[in-house]
């Protein structure tokens, strides 16, 4: 009965006019048990992202970003665009590491993991390195950075990644008492 539910969530899900839709557990739960490879899904994130550090005159390693000065301080920004297309990198312990950037490795993805939603469904949500959602710093390419942003950063998935998706479906027809 739960795979029913499941299949039956998934295909209204489908059926929307959207082309993506939210990374929930029961779509999860879905690409798992149909065996769909994570690597092969294409990932984007629903809400802009902006992460920033303070630079010291010494510290001039600034890999990812771009250096701004506000009021004579060196602030390094990162910011990831709201719908930036994303790939797995790993996924450990219930939770994706997603790269935003070409050929970067872990120290450059953010983790998203399984987080309750308004409605009582998980939904794969930007978390801190301990899978925490309530957090105020980063840890990005090697440094840790202060996050702005007034809203949840969730992942998405493009639906055509379930087109080769077959559900085998059977009607059962009832009982009578005779």
């Amino acid at each position: 009965m739960k795979n029913i539910a499941i299949v039956f969530f998934a295909l209204v899900l489908l059926s929307s006019c959207s082309q993506q839709a939210y990374l929930t557990g029961s779509l999860m739960t879905l690409i798992k048990e149909n065996q769909l490879p994570l690597e092969k899904i294409q990932f984007y994130n629903d809400n802009a992202l902006f992460l920033e550090r303070e630079l010291n005159a010494s510290d001039a390693n600034v890999k990812s970003g771009k250096i701004i000065l506000i009021n004579g301080k060196s602030i390094n920004r990162v910011s990831l665009e709201q719908q930036t297309p994303g790939v797995l990198v790993k996924e450990a312990n219930d939770r994706l590491l997603i790269s935003f950037e070409a050929g970067a490795g872990e120290e450059k993805s953010l983790h998203f993991g399984p987080v309750i939603g308004e409605r009582g469904e998980y939904y794969y949500q930007l978390v801190d390195e301990t899978g925490s959602p309530t957090f105020s710093r980063l840890t990005y390419d090697g440094n840790k950075y202060l996050l702005y942003n007034k809203k949840k950063v969730r992942l998405m998935i493009m639906k055509s990644s379930f087109s080769g998706l077959k559900v085998n479906s059977k009607r059962m027809r009832g009982n009578r008492v005779r």
